[in-house]
């Protein structure tokens, strides 16, 4: 029985051993395990978070180009719209003017226009241009001038009158047709018809 005790003995301290042994190896087996894979959640997390950025750029670049085509888009419309609403308004205005030559109060328009650009030119030989239809008219306002001479403009449309200076070289301009034109511009800084990006 001695023997026998012995071999068990022998047999536990081997067992045991093997157990001891076992357990490192698998507690190194575990350590090896447990680096690796956090060295490959660490690259895994990593590349997630590269490819996260990279889409996340793309996904914003496409976005500011829609965003940037869309409100050039806007604009190109507000912009036509604004050019057709002042396109209408200038000839609707147009043709008041229009039936404004037409009326007795032109010819004392005339006539304080005729004073102010020559009162502007002063001294020296001044040519006063008129549209066709306001030649005759404007010989008659101006025949009590003697420095001032009548001529005709054919890029006078609506009305008013052009005045040069010979000693100066000095052109005044006013025409109907110009200050409407001036309030073209005005039109499109007081329209409110804009966009603006914020």
């Amino acid at each position: 029985m001695i023997q026998q005790s012995k071999i068990n003995s022998f047999i536990n301290s081997i067992t045991d051993a093997a157990a001891e042994k076992r357990s490192k190896v698998s507690a190194e087996t575990q350590d090896i395990l447990d680096a690796e894979r956090a060295v490959i959640e660490a690259k895994a997390k990593k590349t997630a978070e590269d490819y996260f950025r990279a889409r996340t750029a793309e996904i914003r670049l496409e976005a500011g180009k829609r965003i940037s085509e869309s409100a050039t888009e806007c604009r190109k419309e507000v912009f036509g719209r604004r050019n057709e609403i002042s396109l209408r308004v200038r000839s609707a205005v147009a043709e008041k003017l229009s039936g404004f030559t037409a009326s007795s109060e032109y010819t004392e328009f005339l006539r304080k226009s005729i004073c102010r650009v020559i009162e502007f030119l002063g001294e020296g030989n001044i040519t006063l241009l008129f549209r066709p239809e306001d030649i005759g008219m404007g010989k008659e306002i101006c025949k009590d001038f003697y420095n001032v001479t009548v001529s005709e403009d054919s890029s006078i449309k609506i009305g008013g009158i052009k005045g040069i200076n010979s000693i100066v070289t000095v052109l005044v301009d006013d025409t109907l047709d110009s200050r409407l034109e001036e309030c073209k511009k005005w039109f499109e800084e007081n329209s409110g018809l804009y966009i603006s990006m914020r």
